[in-house]
C-alpha cells in the first residue's frame, strides 16, 4: 500500500480528506471511512492518532498511527521502561560493590601498614639477639654454628627488608597525594647523590641531559619513585660492563614532562613486560629482592595519573618510561569513579 494516496483508500474525496485531516491534526484523533479492498469484507470506519511534527530539515510532517501501530509502539515503550529499570538496579548494585570494595581497600591498606609497621620490631630484637649471641659465644661455636647464625642474619635481613618494601607499599597507596610543584631535575641529583655513596665513577657513569622541568607531586611520594627506578638499575647491573645510567628529560607541545631512565644492566625478558609491575614479580632470581620495588612505583603513578611503561631487549639494559600528566586531571578521574576516590 506504499505510495497510495490516502484519499484513494477511504470513501471521502480529496477535499473532504484534507478536511478531516486538519480536524484530526487539531484533535489529535480522527476516523475515516475506509473502502474495502479487493477480496475483502466490508471495513468499519478506522481511527487514527494524529501527530502534527515540525522539522527544520523535513518541514510539517503528518503521522497517522492505527491502534495496531500504538500498541507496537506502547509494548515496545513498556520493553524500554522495563531494561531501563533493570539497568538502573544492575548499576546500583554496581555502586554498591564499588563502595563496599573501596571500604575493603582502605581496610586492607590499612592493615598492611600497621602490620608492617608491627613486623619491625620483633625483628629488630631478633637482629639485635643474634649479634649479642654471636659476640659472647660465638668464639665457641663451631663452624657450622656459625654458618647457622649466618644463615639466621640473612634471612632477618631479608624479612626485614620486605616488611619495610611492604611499609613503603602501604604507604604510596594511602598517603594523601598532597602534590606541589617539585624541581624534578633537582630531586634526581639528590637521589643520584644517594646512590653514588660507595661507588666511585669508574664503578659508574651517570648522566642527566634536558631541560629542568617543574611537576606536580607529592614530594615523598615522587622521591620514592625515582629512588626505586634508578636503584634498579644500579641493582641490576650487568657484571661484565660498566653501569651506565642515562636519565632524560623532556617536555611535549600538550605539557605533559617525560622521564626516561635507560641502563646497559642485565635487562630483562620482554615478553614478561607487563608482569614487571606486578608486586612479588622478580625476573632476576639470582639478584636479592622483594619484588615489590616496581609494583609501589606503579601505585604511586596511578594515584598522581601519571603513566609508567617499561621495555628491553634482554640483553643491553632497560628502559623506564615515566609520563608526568596534569594532577588535575587525575583528580577528575578520581573523583568520577569512587573505587579511586580518596
Amino acid at each position: 500500500m506504499r505510495g497510495i494516496g490516502l484519499h484513494k483508500l477511504t470513501k471521502l474525496t480529496l477535499e473532504e480528506t484534507m478536511d478531516v485531516l486538519k480536524t484530526g491534526a487539531a484533535s489529535s484523533s480522527m476516523e475515516l471511512p475506509m473502502i474495502a479492498m479487493q477480496g475483502a469484507s466490508v471495513v468499519r470506519p478506522t481511527l487514527f492518532r494524529v501527530a502534527l511534527l515540525r522539522s527544520s530539515a523535513l518541514g510539517q510532517r503528518l503521522y497517522l498511527l492505527t491502534q495496531d501501530h500504538l500498541k507496537a509502539a506502547a509494548e515496545a515503550l513498556g520493553q524500554m521502561n522495563r531494561r531501563r529499570v533493570a539497568a538502573r538496579n544492575d548499576l546500583a548494585q554496581i555502586e554498591a560493590r564499588l563502595v563496599n570494595l573501596h571500604a575493603s581497600l582502605i581496610a586492607m591498606e590499612s592493615f598492611a601498614h600497621q602490620a608492617s609497621h608491627d613486623l619491625r620490631t620483633p625483628l629488630s630484637t631478633i637482629s639485635g639477639m643474634l649479634q649479642l649471641f654471636a659476640s659472647r659465644f660465638g668464639d665457641g661455636l663451631p663452624e657450622k654454628g656459625h654458618e647457622y647464625l649466618n644463615v639466621m642474619r640473612r634471612a632477618a635481613e631479608q624479612m626485614d627488608n620486605l616488611t619495610c618494601d611492604f611499609l613503603e607499599h602501604a604507604r604510596s597507596a594511602s598517603a594523601e597525594v598532597a602534590a606541589e610543584p617539585v624541581n624534578l631535575r633537582a630531586m634526581l641529583e639528590d637521589v643520584r647523590r644517594d646512590l653514588q655513596n660507595g661507588l666511585t665513577p669508574e664503578d659508574m657513569d651517570f648522566r642527566i641531559t634536558g631541560p629542568s622541568s617543574t611537576v606536580m607531586a607529592e614530594p615523598t611520594l615522587l622521591r620514592m619513585v625515582l629512588a626505586n627506578l634508578l636503584g634498579n638499575a644500579v641493582k641490576y647491573r650487568h657484571p661484565e660492563r660498566r653501569l651506565c645510567v642515562e636519565v632524560m628529560l623532556r617536555s611535549d607541545p600538550d605539557g605533559i614532562e617525560t622521564l626516561t631512565i635507560s641502563d646497559n644492566g642485565s635487562g630483562f625478558d620482554p615478553k614478561r613486560a607487563e608482569e614487571i609491575f606486578l608486586p612479588f614479580r622478580r625476573l632476576h632470581a639470582s639478584v636479592e629482592g622483594t619484588g615489590m620495588g616496581l609494583s609501589t612505583c606503579a601505585e604511586v603513578c596511578r594515584r598522581h595519573g601519571w603513566a609508567i611503561s617499561a621495555s628491553s631487549d634482554g640483553e643491553s639494559g632497560a628502559n623506564f618510561n615515566v609520563y608526568f600528566s596534569n594532577l588535575h586531571r587525575a583528580r577528575q578521574k578520581e573523583q568520577n569513579n569512587p573505587i579511586f576516590s580518596e
